[in-house]
């Protein structure tokens, strides 16, 4: 296994902690977790989805799927508030 791989599995365990004590609900979790591994950690597509267990293609989908929630202000909110603790500007 490549490294970028364990280390993307790493930060993946982080970001689920992370996410599973935030308020988003269980049905959102995956891909709040999959968007933060891209954007927060700044992985491609194709990593994210080696570690977590998924295509690229999924990831991409999850993507889509958080960038048009965030249209809502309090889904927003929430995922913003989680941002700024991986950018370690809470």
């Amino acid at each position: 296994m490549t490294l970028i791989i364990r280390a993307a599995r790493a930060s993946y365990a982080g970001i689920r902690a992370a996410v599973g004590a935030s308020t988003f609900t269980p049905d959102e979790r995956r891909a709040v977790e999959i968007y933060l591994m891209v954007t927060a950690c700044n992985l491609p597509g194709a990593v994210v989805g080696k570690a977590a267990g998924c295509s690229k293609q999924n990831v991409s989908k999850l993507l889509r799927a958080v960038e048009d929630r965030r249209e809502q202000a309090d889904y927003d909110r929430r995922l913003s508030a989680l941002e700024a603790v991986f950018e370690g500007s809470f």
